[in-house]
């Protein structure tokens, strides 16, 4: 086994607490308040400004010509593939980008946040990319197992949950693990398991997301 294939693996029982979250069940069956999705949305906005910056962070710290193409690749695909739904559900409820830039970010998104800058602050380019990975990741296996749910179809949602269950990409996701198993084959033992642990972190972060989406659910 690769070595991300086994950092994925390691990972996947968190994925699957974020699967099971209120607000993803929420999204699954229909069932979510619009209330929570819209601040979902607006919290996600914020979120996705940041994340892109890293990316650019990583352009920048780039040495060779291969790595500035995969980098400035993936940024593309985070500003124009995966905000196309977003955006389209923001217009859905009165809000542009612009609207965004004035609005807070919530504590469990602040520290998120704040772990993605202070990574790439202090950390090589490869513990910068290992941090934004799990946010992809994440995304691909939980949408793909709520997407295989019969009950998902019918869900207002389902626009949503089809964007990041697609096998575009997932196919996007496969490539940057194969970028990145590249690139760490060789490294030591302690740095990957510096790599591991950015990345466990990060998914850690993503459970927190998807709690705060969901918070006051379970009594709702």
């Amino acid at each position: 086994m690769s070595f991300i294939s086994e950092i994925l693996t390691t990972n996947i029982p968190i994925w699957d607490e974020c699967a099971a979250t209120p607000f993803v069940r929420g999204l699954q069956t229909g069932t979510l308040p619009l209330g929570h999705f819209k601040q979902y949305i607006i919290q996600d906005s914020i979120y996705l400004k940041n994340y892109a910056r890293i990316y650019g962070k990583l352009i920048y710290h780039s040495t060779t010509l291969s790595d500035i193409q995969f980098y400035y690749s993936a940024l593309g695909f985070v500003t124009d593939t995966e905000s196309a739904v977003r955006l389209c559900y923001l217009k859905q409820f009165g809000l542009e980008d612009r609207d965004i830039e004035a609005m807070a970010p919530l504590p469990e998104n602040v520290q998120y946040i704040q772990f993605l800058l202070d990574t790439a602050e202090r950390g090589s380019p490869d513990e910068m990319f290992m941090s934004v990975l799990p946010c992809m990741w994440s995304y691909s296996y939980i949408f793909r197992k709520i997407a295989a749910m019969p009950e998902t179809v019918p869900s207002r949602y389902w626009d949503l949950i089809q964007d990041y269950a697609e096998d575009a990409y997932y196919e996007s996701c496969r490539d940057m693990c194969e970028f990145a198993d590249r690139r760490y084959t060789a490294l030591s033992a302690e740095k990957k398991d510096r790599l591991s642990h950015i990345f466990e972190k990060a998914s850690l972060l993503e459970l927190a997301f998807w709690r705060m989406a969901g918070a006051g659910l379970e009594t709702a």
